[in-house]
């Protein structure tokens, strides 16, 4: 009978236990409570002796035994430090707070934490190093310190948290080389160290992270070149190395990294040819070259990727022509190529991409005409040819891209008419078509579209007169028709209605009539030019209300009578040119 007599008596001592632990672990939580704030003075309200500690808010306890194993107080706008007592907490396997405000530096009592499997600060205003003492939280798997003000390097000694799968340090200031011991996670499967100030190069030894899912190094000052032994991390699948200084040529070894969905190597100063082994990265979804200094022609293999989503190969020195293989990039959204050097036809093959949203194939020496097949791109919002040596007429069919809402075509050797269907792009911001040979008369259909802001119809030669629809444009901040034959009045709506305007070119035309007293009314004006015309009659002293303006040039007119005092209030003017005209009087100031 001794030993039942004996299980009371042990139930009653562990009862006990439990409620001494519970009274120890309630005094080091009142202790951090009292290291923290927030800005309402109702921080965790609960967290009192009156109320059973398991039910205090952002706790969790174990069902059974009751032990503390979580403290989860994210987003909770708390302000403070973070109290060494944590480290006390024994039993805790979760710590969570992030998404607050919290200062000074990083307890390395939490260390003495040998359940810990997660630690979570991210996104507050922490200083300091990182404790290299959390090297003997052996049972981390998820470490995430972004978005705080970190310094120092990365300690090697992180290298021991051997169950380490999630490390993210990014957005701090670390500085120093990337430990090559990091090669020892080989369980890690994301690693971010984004944002901060690291230098050298990438190490070799980071090539044994075969069960490495996303490498995150972009936004660093890193340097040196590309290691080919990261090829054989044949598991990756999201690879971030922009914005740094990497240089020398991309290995072509990364396109055995088969399992690879997104590739950033933009920004940096790679140099070379892109690797046509590229074409067997099957499941690539996003692949980001630009601003960089590559040369060579576009692999026709890229056309091989048909999961593609995003291709970024601007602001390089490419050459050549653009493959016709790219329009079998079904899903593809965004294809941006501008600002290289290549040539030939824009192949008509890139009508095929349904899907397309953005098209920026300008500043390059493209040639031919504008494919027809462009105007089935009908989730378009943004085209952009501009800078080129394109010829021939603007496709008509261009005006049945009603999701577009940015238009260039500037800059090219264009000519024929403005397609009276660009009227019926409603949602467009911005219709460039200036600096090219276009003719005829400025389409009333243009004042259909409401949302325009920016209107470049300059050296061109249109003639007739400016349609009065033009001033239903409420939202226009720049109007530039300079270097035309445009003939008649300036409408005197222009002053009434266009009260967003803050650039007026005119220059350059044939212009006759008086200048609109109304144009005082356009408040936000910092431009107007008005040379070259045929204008007469006074220059109106409402134009000195127009307390914004910094450049007035009414020069080679035929205007006449006295400078208006008024000027002498454009207290924002920084040039002013009235010569040859016929004006009387001296520039008031």
């Amino acid at each position: 009978m001794a030993p039942l007599l004996l299980f009371p008596f042990m139930l009653s001592i562990f009862s006990m236990s439990v409620v001494t632990q519970s009274l120890n672990n309630q005094q080091l939580l009142l202790q951090l409570k009292a290291a923290i704030t927030n800005n309402n003075n109702t921080l965790l309200p609960n967290w009192t002796p009156l109320h059973p500690l398991c039910n205090w808010t952002g706790l969790t306890c174990h069902p059974s035994s009751h032990s503390l194993l979580a403290l989860n107080l994210s987003q909770m706008n708390l302000y403070g430090t973070i109290s060494p007592v944590l480290g006390n907490l024994s039993s805790l396997r979760s710590i969570d707070l992030s998404y607050n405000a919290l200062t000074a530096t990083i307890p390395p009592q939490l260390s003495q934490l040998p359940r810990l499997q997660i630690l979570q600060l991210s996104h507050n205003q922490l200083q300091g190093t990182i404790p290299t003492t959390l090297s003997a939280c052996r049972s981390l798997f998820r470490f995430s310190l972004s978005y705080n003000q970190l310094h120092g390097s990365i300690p090697p000694s992180l290298s021991e948290c051997r169950s380490l799968y999630d490390l993210r340090l990014s957005h701090n200031q670390l500085h120093g080389s990337i430990p090559p011991e990091l090669s020892h996670l080989t369980s890690l499967k994301i690693l971010h160290l984004g944002g901060n100030n690291l230098t050298g190069t990438i190490p070799s030894e980071l090539g044994m992270l075969i069960q490495l899912q996303s490498l995150y190094i972009h936004t660093n000052n890193l340097e040196g070149t590309i290691p080919r032994s990261l090829g054989s991390l044949s598991a990756l699948t999201d690879l971030e190395l922009g914005k740094n200084s990497l240089h020398g040529h991309i290995p072509p070894e990364l396109g055995m990294l088969t399992q690879l969905q997104v590739l950033y190597l933009d920004s940096n100063n790679l140099e070379g040819t892109i690797p046509r082994s590229f074409g067997n990265l099957s499941a690539l979804t996003d692949l980001e070259l630009g601003k960089n200094s590559l040369h060579g022609h576009i692999p026709p293999e890229l056309g091989m990727l048909t999961q593609l989503q995003v291709l970024y190969l601007d602001s390089n020195n490419l050459e050549g022509t653009i493959p016709r293989s790219l329009g079998n990039l079904s899903a593809l959204t965004d294809l941006e190529l501008g600002k290289n050097s290549l040539h030939g036809h824009i192949p008509p093959e890139l009508g095929m991409l349904t899907q397309l949203q953005v098209l920026y194939l300008d500043s390059n020496n493209l040639e031919g005409t504008i494919p027809k097949s462009l105007g089935n791109l009908s989730g378009l919002t943004d085209l952009q040819l501009g800078k080129n040596s394109l010829h021939g007429h603007i496709p008509p069919e261009l005006g049945m891209l009603t999701q577009l809402q940015v238009l260039y075509l500037d800059s090219n050797n264009l000519e024929g008419t403005i397609p009276r269907s660009l009227g019926n792009l409603s949602g467009l911001t911005d219709l460039l078509l200036g600096n090219n040979s276009l003719h005829g008369h400025i389409p009333p259909e243009l004042g259909m579209l409401t949302q325009l802001q920016f209107l470049y119809l300059y050296l061109n030669n249109l003639e007739g007169t400016i349609p009065s629809s033009l001033t239903n444009l409420s939202k226009l901040s720049e109007l530039r028709l300079s270097g035309n034959q445009v003939i008649g009045h300036i409408p005197l709506e222009i002053g009434t209605k266009l009260s967003n305007l803050q650039i007026l070119r005119l220059r350059g035309n044939q212009l006759s009539g008086n200048i609109p007293n109304s144009l005082g009314n356009c408040s936000r004006l910092a431009i107007l030019s008005l040379s070259a015309n045929h204008l007469q009659g006074p220059i109106p002293p409402e134009l000195g209300m127009l307390t914004d303006l910094q450049y007035l040039y009414l020069d080679k007119n035929m205007l006449s009578g006295t400078i208006p005092n008024s000027l002498g209030n454009l207290s924002a003017l920084r040039n002013l040119s009235l010569s040859e005209n016929h004006l009387q009087g001296s520039i008031p100031w």
